[in-house]
């Protein structure tokens, strides 16, 4: 999540969801849960979730399936809260954020070094940049 109330964006928190050694839908319904209760404790006026790029060849592995199913959970979690909620691919955050991929992934990067944060958030923090451009 970023705060950009100084006029400039900055870091405000940041969240990982362990795997588990649960079911599919046990694991969703957490992360979807775990995200709203995170929004309702805090004043957020819009969301963007990044979904995955589309890969250059079709695959048939679970890691890529999860993944979109935990996107939408999560979107859909995000949007119970945050009404203006959005879900993109780094192309599209690129636009919204005025450039392209390269451009808010980028800046993402920068942003994440210049806190020190680790770069496994570099999606995450461009549709949080994505967002605040909206």
């Amino acid at each position: 999540m970023l705060d950009d109330a100084s006029g400039a964006a900055t870091i405000a928190t940041s969240e990982t969801f362990p795997s588990r050694d649960t079911d599919l839908a046990t694991q969703l319904h957490d992360a979807a849960e775990t995200v709203r209760s995170r929004l309702q404790g805090l004043t957020v006026d819009k969301a963007v979730v990044r979904r995955a790029d589309r890969p250059p060849r079709a695959s048939n592995e679970e890691g890529p399936r999860v993944r979109l199913l935990t996107e939408g959970a999560i979107a859909s979690a995000s949007r119970s809260i945050v009404v203006e909620t959005r879900i993109g691919s780094g192309k599209d955050t690129g636009g919204w954020f005025g450039s392209n991929k390269a451009g808010v992934d980028q800046a993402s990067s920068t942003l994440l070094q210049a806190q020190g944060i680790s770069s496994a958030f570099m999606e995450a923090t461009s549709a949080a940049l994505a967002a605040m451009s909206l």
